[in-house]
């Protein structure tokens, strides 16, 4: 009895789910899922520590304003002494909610996570293209990147008017990420 031929059928491969090369010359390329821990790091980027620093110092000098406007008896200037007061809550009220103030703000950005997290970035000499969520496909110009703030976690590419691209640091190698911000940064100064 003869054995039967088996035919070997080689797995079908399937087609890549994103063409980079459609962008031209690619100098980067990275995928990350825009989940929780994503939007928080890149949320904590987006208004800098300095910014509290600034709301405190200002409070601070509303505070000065409201002694020196009480302190002389002869001339107090009670209408200042209240303004500045208010004007200290205020600051003071923001300085304390102002992870809440943030995370609301960037709730309106490119930054917002929605059902489908995935996104894919790539990077061309010319311009940043990023994929997702969903079919969306936004491309800004490298000319147009503003700043790029870093932490231990990746780095935020502000380019304004609420956009902002992330590069999550666990997408790449020590190296190629130190490249990509060095190049963001060099195309932002």
């Amino acid at each position: 009895m003869a054995k039967k031929a088996s035919k070997k059928v080689a797995p079908k491969q399937e087609k890549p789910r994103h063409n980079d090369e459609q962008y031209g010359e690619v100098l980067y390329a990275y995928s990350y899922t825009m989940d929780d821990e994503a939007y928080l790091n890149a949320a904590s980027l987006v208004g800098p520590g300095r910014i509290q620093q600034i709301i405190t110092s200002v409070s601070m000098v509303f505070l000065v304003l409201i002694i020196v406007a009480l302190y002389n008896e002869a001339h107090r200037v009670y209408p200042l002494a209240i303004a500045s007061f208010v004007l200290f809550i205020a600051l003071s009220i923001l300085n304390q909610n102002w992870t809440k103030v943030r995370n609301r703000y960037v709730a309106g950005t490119d930054l917002n996570p929605s059902a489908d997290a995935a996104r894919h970035v790539v990077v061309t000499p010319e311009k940043i293209v990023v994929e997702g969520p969903g079919d969306t496909v936004r491309d800004y110009a490298l000319s147009e990147v503003k700043s790029v703030a870093e932490d231990s976690d990746g780095a935020l590419i502000k380019l304004g008017q609420k956009r902002y691209v992330y590069a999550p640091r666990r997408s790449f190698s020590e190296s190629r990420y130190a490249g990509l911000v060095s190049l963001l940064r060099e195309k932002s100064a």
